[in-house]
């Protein structure tokens, strides 16, 4: 079977933070940069300000597919990613799906996918051990699957490509699940916010920005392991001094054979505890 991160576990990223941050007598600005560009590749989104912890939480319909949806980030006072926790379940095709994240290592991720029906439960589980250069910069992944009983049934090992100061691309170039030259692009707006994801030539992730620096929308479509496509689309109502957003409304479809199978509907809130 043909395991890719992106695919199995991308819904965990959709309203994770990377944050700006304010001057602090700590750190230098260049290592801020430095954090800030490290934190892309694990978070997949920009938010203003000197943050400390996000905490999110959320509304969602009784008869709708998400039945769980929360996670918590901290950062550190020079804007390193310290905590990375996050649990998302839904219900499709007769079956719960549950994502777990826990980071208590700064970037050593674990990653927890499960199915389970009436009759059977199917687990994959996933390590991300990132590797630095001396200058603090990430610059590989290497990433470890196990199955549920956790014996290693695979494990790719990723390039990281800078153009200047922020990650461009990330290219696995060693498999042993069929994964070997798969590359996510990243783009940015000339404010070096994040813009697209780009994987297999197919936009996974995009942003829109307002003239005022808000972010209003943003869109991710990826493939799941039942090869329907899923599409959560969010747009933002609600944003705290620093323009971040604070309520999210997100709509999502799952599409299979070029037909829609279901459309479920979310809330998400975003509490943002800053240094200040």
């Amino acid at each position: 079977m043909k395991l890719s991160l992106l695919f199995i576990f991308s819904l965990y990223t959709l309203f994770i933070s990377l944050p700006a941050f304010a001057t602090s007598t700590s750190c230098k600005d260049l290592q801020k940069q430095v954090n800030q560009s490290n934190n892309m590749p694990t978070l997949l989104e920009f938010y203003y300000g000197p943050i400390k912890s996000i905490i999110i939480t959320s509304t969602l319909p009784e008869k709708g597919r998400f039945k769980a949806y929360k996670g918590e980030i901290q950062f550190d006072e020079c804007g390193s990613l310290t905590k990375f926790d996050s649990s998302t379940q839904e219900y499709i095709h007769e079956r719960i799906e549950t994502n777990l994240v826990r980071m208590s290592t700064p970037y050593n991720i674990k990653y927890k996918y499960q199915l389970k029906s009436l009759h059977k439960v199917y687990t994959l589980y996933l390590n991300e051990i990132y590797g630095k250069n001396s200058q603090n910069q990430l610059i590989n992944k290497t990433s470890h699957f196990y199955d549920g009983d956790g014996t290693l049934i695979g494990t790719d090992f990723s390039k990281i490509v800078y153009d200047d100061s922020k990650i461009a691309s990330e290219t696995i170039i060693e498999s042993s699940a069929e994964n070997q030259g798969s590359t996510i692009y990243y783009s940015y707006d000339n404010k070096g916010r994040l813009l697209k994801a780009i994987d297999n030539n197919e936009v996974m992730l995009e942003f829109n920005y307002g003239e005022d620096g808000k972010i209003l929308h943003q869109i991710q479509i990826f493939t799941s392991l039942y090869d329907d496509i899923r599409e959560y689309d969010s747009t933002c109502q609600e944003w705290d001094k620093y323009n971040n957003c604070l309520t999210w409304n997100m709509v999502s479809e799952v599409r299979k054979d070029g037909k829609i199978i279901d459309t479920s509907t979310a809330i998400l809130y975003n509490k943002f505890e800053y240094y200040e």
